[in-house]
């Protein structure tokens, strides 16, 4: 569509109109984009991220501690503000903890924020707050509105001003100066077209004559431009002399690199086209036998493959570095190892190929000492740890039989005591049988010799006395027998019943009961009656011998007379807490961490084998299903607390 042609009046007005319009538009639209910007981050964004990190630290304790009530009337003081459209609190969860406002979408009047809340350093939920720019946009359209109307009336204001200054001032002269114009190209040099006036209409016609004054002076003026492009030339001779000089600067650094170089042109089959002394030196081989050539024709390539694989990396990436190649001293000499580098750059229109070939065969033959030593290691620490394992093996083999070994004391102790206990009431017995053994024979002498009723009263008396003595005397051995038979049983096998607790602690008493009298001290137990187990006898009586004779042995060093006692305590429905304390001198602290472990003692050959306590550590975790603890200050005892199931877990071949 062609656009018809405007009068100089008419462009003169459209441009004015366009030169106050335009700028003005542009201007006021930037002016309330970025006053809508600055608004939107002073009265949206900063507030919406102060709400959020004032929400996101005032909603931690509130979320933390399920406070609904705080949560809302911290939400409801931020929805205050009518730019708030929505804030929402959600638990670790994911479940919404509060929410107020209307749900929002995406679009971009809406920002929202988000945080994490933490309480101690923990996520305990998170917060999101949405606000809405759409009050700050409705200012501002406003706004624009006021403007385009003021705008327009200064327009229509500037049209009535302007339009009579234009015809006066710049088409009336502009016409003058196309007459003036129209001289000159006709060559009418002669008069003059100076103005008197001081504005810009003035200035033009002064410049139009001085135009007319310079074409006089246009051949001058040629002849200055001529002796400036000689000038010019004999500048650039100078330059291609200092270039000459650069290039001798850098053959001579070249050549006297130490570094072997070679350069080749990439075109075709890569054509060497200079070398270095430092290359003639490694590869044995004159500049003059390199020049015109490439490395695979002299054959100082082992594998021509790796001279590809090199010539493709730079032709890809257009620079190589640390590429690694085996290569020959001449066509037939000793191979080296070389580190290659290089870079392709541009030189009077050909790509050139500079090279460096680094010789490190001995640091090569170093790393591969060095590999090989690295190997030898690796295989003496296998050795070395197999030699470990093997030692390890042996090991728990000597802790199984030093266990079997503590085991066969432990029962060893038990026979001791159990002829111990005998001892008294069969001896007993004993002396009861030969007192009435001897008034028999008395009677039966007396019989021949004739009775009295006094003696026959006597000896009656005499024989139901000594028929009650022996019965209680047997019938107390009868008792410690069936006793100790238990025990017995109980100790040499893993049988699971229900039993007494307190029967069977009584029980393990009497059979530590020699021990126990001999060391001078007391072992009392406070165990309540009712409690009815599930479980193990035989190794719950190991843990309680063991922990005894571990209090008798270790917690008394110095005192005449200690107490050892045991407490047994209902937790819940399913468990008991079993205490073991002694009044002793107390564990120290250092040794807190280690009791458990086996072998340890601190009266090794003195009666300490160092696997009592890891053997009731094993028994109460894993045969009994429980826990067990320690718990001791210096000079104040210990306590064994122990958490058992009043029914046993089932035992595997694992847990044995």
């Amino acid at each position: 569509m062609k656009i018809p042609s405007l009068s100089l009046r008419q462009t003169l007005m459209v441009g004015v109109a366009a030169g106050i319009l335009l700028p003005a538009l542009f201007f006021a639209g930037f002016q309330v984009t970025s006053k809508l910007r600055t608004e939107r981050a002073l009265r949206v964004e900063a507030p919406l991220n102060q709400y959020a990190d004032v929400l996101s630290r005032g909603m931690a304790v509130a979320v933390w501690n399920l406070d609904r009530g705080v949560a809302i009337e911290l939400v409801e003081a931020v929805m205050r503000n009518p730019d708030v459209v929505n804030v929402s609190v959600t638990d670790e969860f994911g479940e919404t903890f509060v929410q107020r406002g209307e749900p929002t979408d995406d679009s971009a009047r809406f920002l929202s924020e988000k945080r994490d809340i933490t309480y101690n350093g923990a996520r305990v939920g998170s917060l999101s707050v949405v606000m809405s720019s759409q009050r700050i946009e409705r200012e501002a359209r406003s706004e624009l509105l006021r403007f385009a109307g003021a705008l327009a009336l200064q327009v229509a204001l500037a049209f009535a001003f302007i339009w009579p200054l234009f015809n006066s001032r710049i088409v009336l002269p502009i016409l003058r100066l196309r007459e003036g114009a129209s001289r000159l190209a006709r060559g009418e040099l002669n008069e003059s077209m100076a103005s008197e006036k001081k504005d810009e209409m003035g200035q033009l016609s002064n410049a139009l004559d001085t135009m007319r004054l310079d074409l006089g002076a246009l051949l001058t003026e040629r002849e200055q431009k001529t002796e400036a492009l000689q000038r010019e030339l004999e500048e650039r001779a100078r330059t291609e002399e200092a270039l000459r000089v650069s290039q001798t600067k850098f053959a001579a650094i070249f050549d006297a690199s130490p570094i072997a170089m070679s350069v080749s042109l990439v075109e075709g089959d890569v054509r060497t086209i200079d070398v270095n002394s430092a290359w003639s030196r490694v590869f044995g081989m004159e500049r003059g036998v390199a020049m015109g050539t490439n490395g695979l024709r002299m054959g100082i390539w082992v594998d021509p493959a790796e001279r590809s694989r090199c010539l493709e990396i730079v032709e890809r990436t257009g620079e190589i570095s640390n590429f690694k190649a085996w290569m020959r001293r001449g066509a037939h000499g000793a191979e080296i190892y070389c580190d290659i580098s290089g870079r392709m750059v541009a030189l009077g229109g050909e790509r050139v190929l500079i090279m460096a070939f680094d010789d490190i065969t001995e640091k090569h033959r170093y790393e591969e000492n060095i590999l090989q030593l690295n190997a030898t290691l690796e295989h003496r620490v296998q050795e070395r740890t197999r030699e470990l394992t093997d030692a390890m093996g042996q090991l728990r083999a000597a802790q199984s039989e030093l266990v079997r070994t503590e085991k066969m004391s432990a029962l060893g102790s038990l026979v001791a005591g159990i002829a111990h206990e005998l001892n008294t009431p069969i001896g007993n017995s004993l002396t009861v049988a030969s007192t009435l053994q001897d008034h028999a024979a008395s009677f039966a002498d007396g019989m021949s010799k004739g009775l009295t009723r006094s003696r026959l009263d006597e000896f009656v008396t005499n024989t139901q006395q000594g028929a009650g003595i022996l019965m209680r005397g047997l019938q107390h051995a009868a008792e410690l027998v069936s006793s100790f038979k238990q025990v017995a049983v109980d100790q040499t096998s893993l049988n699971r019943r229900t039993f007494d607790l307190q029967s069977t602690v009584t029980e393990i008493l009497l059979t530590l009961g020699p021990s126990i009298r001999k060391s001078a001290h007391a072992v009392v137990s406070d165990i309540p009656a009712d409690i009815v187990m599930d479980s193990f006898p035989g190794p719950l009586g190991q843990v309680l011998t063991n922990l005894i004779n571990n209090a008798l042995l270790h917690a008394f060093d110095g005192t005449p007379h200690g107490t050892v006692s045991i407490r047994a305590v209902v937790e819940g429905t399913d468990r008991i807490q079993l205490l073991v304390t002694d009044d002793g001198c107390g564990i120290a602290q250092a040794h807190l961490a280690r009791v458990f472990d086996p072998f340890f003692t601190t009266k090794l050959g003195q009666g300490g084998s160092g696997l009592g306590l890891n053997i009731v550590y094993n028994l109460v975790t894993k045969t009994l299903g429980g826990t067990i603890h320690v718990a001791s200050s210096p000079g104040e005892g210990a306590t064994f607390s122990m958490s058992l199931p009043l029914k046993a877990p089932v035992i595997t071949s694992d847990t044995v």
